[in-house]
C-alpha cells in the first residue's frame, strides 16, 4: 500500500501488510497488540520494511496496549545497526474502520515529541477488522497533531501526485 504527506511518498512492504492482517483481533477474547514501524528512506520516499511485534513485558488488554519501551529501545538499536530507521507504531483495534483514541493521540504525540530524530514526522498505523485498505488507519504525526492519510488507489493515482 502506498500513501503521501506532503511531498514524501511512503510504501509498505507486502510482509508488513501480512503482519497487520494476522494480528486483527477477530474474536471477542482478542486483545489489543502492536509494534514499531522501520523504514529506509531517501528524499521523496520512505519505504516501511519492517514492522516488530511486541514482547518483553508488554501488557495487552481487549481495548489496550501497553508495549515495553526498554525493549522497543533495544529494538531500535538493532535494527539501526542493519540499517533500518523507526518511523513510527502500530497497534490493533476491535473495530471495522479504526481511529485514534485520546490515548493514542497523547502517547504518539509524546513519542513524537520525545523520540531523539530527524524526521519532520512520525507514523501511527492503527489496524482494524475491515479489509484493507479501510480497515486500515495511517497517520502522519507532527507537533500540531495527527494527519489522516489517504492510500493511492492505483499507480496511475501516484504518478499523478508526482
Amino acid at each position: 500500500m502506498i500513501y503521501q504527506f506532503q511531498d514524501i511518498i511512503y510504501e509498505f512492504d507486502h510482509s508488513c501488510i501480512s503482519t497487520f492482517e494476522k494480528h486483527k483481533q477477530k474474536s471477542f477474547f482478542s486483545r489489543e497488540i502492536g509494534g514499531q514501524l522501520f523504514a529506509k528512506f531517501t528524499e521523496t520516499k520512505l519505504v516501511i520494511e519492517m514492522v516488530t511485534v511486541t514482547k518483553g513485558k508488554s501488557r495487552r488488554s481487549r481495548f489496550g496496549f501497553w508495549p515495553d519501551r526498554a525493549t522497543e529501545r533495544r529494538d531500535i538499536q538493532a535494527l539501526f545497526e542493519q540499517g533500518l530507521h523507526y518511523v513510527g507504531d502500530w497497534h490493533t483495534h476491535p473495530e471495522n474502520h479504526p481511529t485514534p483514541s485520546v490515548a493514542d493521540t497523547i502517547k504518539i504525540a509524546d513519542i513524537f515529541r520525545c523520540s531523539r530524530h530527524e524526521l519532520d514526522n512520525l507514523l501511527i498505523v492503527i489496524v482494524g477488522l475491515a479489509p484493507f485498505p479501510k480497515g486500515l488507519f495511517v497517520g502522519s504525526v507532527t507537533q500540531n497533531g495527527i494527519t489522516k492519510l489517504t492510500p493511492f488507489k492505483n499507480e496511475i493515482d501516484l504518478e499523478n501526485s508526482l
